[in-house]
């Protein structure tokens, strides 16, 4: 079930306690680590129960999935764990039942929720063992929220919560320690930040990684070679590569595309890049949507819809963009691909993935498009084809934009990120006519 790398990871685990970090690239398996970690604590250690907490809804979710998998008997998932917090922001098909009824919960041993949705849960149950996903986009009171279950009053009673220095921290790794709770942290800095006012917020992950042991997966059977080696290069993650059965994937269709999208879609290359010069638009509160991009994205989804039934997952940075590509699939009649932003996209995967990167102006002002973080996120969600729709010259040589605090133009991730494309891993390619039409 695990490969060599999760077990060591597992095993390490449940051999020591107190808080440890686990970075987990993308496709490394970190979320089915970590739910075979928490069924291994359940059957072996014989703990009461254990919190399995998530950022986002998609991610907790994904939890709830790979338990299934693991347990296989529907009687076993059913016995063993419960997902609760927001009902309608679960997926319906999940076959791990939904409740936030503090008596049902408190029978099952593995609880499933996102951060926000604890305030649901009785500080009635107390939790000794609990892990804590997509830590790289959680603040440190994301952090604390879950501990509280296992500390309890502790942290609800001290000034934690409202002034979280170094000094606290420090104390409050003590406090864990002492508390015999034993807190698993999962996440990656890389592949996001957390949602806050300051741009240099510590992640809950990085400040578990200054004070606490942590290990580390290398070994990805999300993304093929081209896809694992631009991750690896463009985030530095020293040593990402792929698993050898899935080294050599490529996109398999059930027939091959028109004449007008076969370069865009070429199932042997698995990274394109398509050079397109829409025009970006300011809209909602600092957000952006790029007209020309969002009805491209329409078009390419509606021909592969046509080739193939295999997931589609369309990422952008802005929310603007996120519901002007909406309304043309809709337009489409097309309802069975997701659209969402990189943070939507943390803890997900897909078959395709299709990147609007919207930004394009004659100051070459990438702004947050550029965040290294946003960029790795969605180009690690695609298992077999990755399609990036944008500038390829503004992304090149834009800049993140202007930093007061060091009196310098900073330079934007994303020109690594097209060079790496263009140079080694994938291929650019002009907008052909069927995206220039309206």
């Amino acid at each position: 079930m695990l490969n060599e790398e999760q077990s060591r990871v597992v095993q390490w685990r449940m051999s020591s306690g107190d808080v440890a970090a686990l970075i987990g690239p993308p496709g490394t398996g970190k979320t089915t680590t970590g739910a075979m970690l928490a069924i291994k604590m359940i059957s072996e250690n014989q703990v009461p129960r254990v919190l399995l907490v998530a950022y986002t809804n998609a991610a907790a979710d994904e939890f709830c999935w790979e338990l299934s998998k693991i347990l296989g008997s529907k009687q076993a998932i059913t016995s063993l764990c419960i997902r609760t917090g927001n009902a309608a922001a679960v997926d319906p098909r999940l076959p791990i039942p939904f409740s936030n009824q503090f008596n049902e919960i408190r029978t099952k041993k593995i609880v499933i929720c996102t951060t926000r949705s604890l305030k649901r849960l009785s500080y009635a149950i107390r939790f000794e063992n609990i892990i804590i996903d997509e830590a790289g986009i959680g603040r440190l009171e994301d952090l604390l929220a879950p501990l509280q279950y296992g500390v309890n009053q502790m942290i609800t009673t001290t000034p934690f919560r409202n002034n979280p220095d170094r000094f606290q921290i420090d104390n409050l790794m003590e406090l864990i320690s002492q508390c015999g709770i034993v807190a698993t942290v999962v996440g990656d800095p890389k592949q996001s930040r957390p949602i806050g006012l300051m741009n240099r917020e510590s992640s809950a992950i990085e400040w578990v990684l200054k004070r606490a042991r942590s290990d580390m997966l290398h070994i990805t059977y999300r993304l093929p070679d081209k896809l694992s080696g631009l991750v690896n290069e463009f985030a530095r993650y020293d040593g990402l590569r792929s698993a050898q059965d899935i080294a050599m994937r490529r996109l398999t269709l059930n027939r091959a595309p028109e004449l007008p999208y076969r370069e865009i879609i070429e199932p042997d290359e698995v990274i394109t890049w398509v050079d397109m010069n829409g025009t970006e638009e300011e809209v909602l509160e600092s957000s952006w949507l790029n007209d020309h991009e969002a009805r491209a994205c329409g078009k390419i989804c509606n021909h592969l819809r046509t080739l193939t039934n295999k997931s589609i997952v369309v990422v952008t940075r802005f929310t603007g963009q996120k519901m002007q590509i909406r309304n043309y699939l809709k337009m489409m009649g097309i309802s069975d691909i997701r659209v969402t932003t990189t943070t939507g996209a943390l803890g997900t995967q897909s078959d395709i993935v299709i990147f609007s990167l919207v930004r394009n102006n004659n100051e070459r002002i990438v702004g947050a498009a550029g965040n290294l973080q946003d960029l790795n996120v969605a180009i690690s969600r695609s298992k077999e084809k990755l399609i990036i729709l944008g500038n390829f010259e503004m992304m090149l040589n834009g800049w993140s934009g202007y930093s007061q605090y060091y009196n310098y133009w900073r330079k934007s991730n994303s020109r690594a990120l097209a060079q790496l494309v263009d140079s080694k891993y994938g291929r650019v390619i002009n907008t052909p006519p069927v995206l220039r039409s309206i």
